[in-house]
């Protein structure tokens, strides 16, 4: 089993470098193997520097929607299972062997991560205000395909409809938050 965690340049905004690290050390914490995938549609020449710096593997894009960019990350990835960080995201290793372990066996299809609990409420605030969500997705790759992936039209809304489309299929969702 191998683990693909993909990120976002446009997404991350400026957290980006310490989420790399974080990331990486909680890669390297874990049994499986892993892997580190960046999609980049801005073209910062620092970019290369620093993904080579983590380990992590720069997908350049054009200037796409964000469900497309995510898209063609995973198309590069070679996990079984696909972990979307969010920006604000300070994953456990205990968490992501749990889930990783869940998914491996088939009890889970995917597991949500929440920094916080978000009500109702407060999630539709966000969506309004225009913000991503503040969820970490991990899911089984052979669902990722099933459902056809990431609407490539959508940007902001790539994550929570991807969300929305597993719930409408069915599919086996943990929720956890911090």
């Amino acid at each position: 089993m191998t683990l693909s965690l993909i990120l976002d340049v446009r997404m991350m905004g400026h957290r980006l470098p310490r989420q790399l690290h974080a990331l990486q050390r909680l890669a390297h914490s874990q049994a499986e193997p892993f892997e580190l995938l960046v999609a980049d549609d801005t073209g910062d020449a620092r970019l290369p520097r620093l993904a080579e710096r983590y380990g992590a593997r720069l997908l350049p894009c054009e200037g796409t929607p964000l469900g497309d960019r995510l898209n063609a990350a995973v198309a590069h990835s070679q996990g079984n299972i696909l972990i979307f960080p969010a920006a604000d995201a300070r994953l456990t290793p205990d968490w992501l062997a749990q889930v990783t372990e869940r998914i491996e066996r088939q009890q889970d299809d995917v597991a949500v991560f929440t920094a916080r609990p978000l009500g109702r409420l407060a999630r539709l605030h966000r969506r309004l205000r225009g913000q991503l969500p503040a969820e970490t997705l991990c899911m089984a790759r052979s669902w990722f395909e099933r459902i056809g992936g990431f609407d490539p039209a959508l940007d902001q809304e790539a994550l929570p409809n991807l969300l929305e489309r597993l719930y409408a299929c069915q599919a086996r969702i943990d929720r956890s938050s911090a």
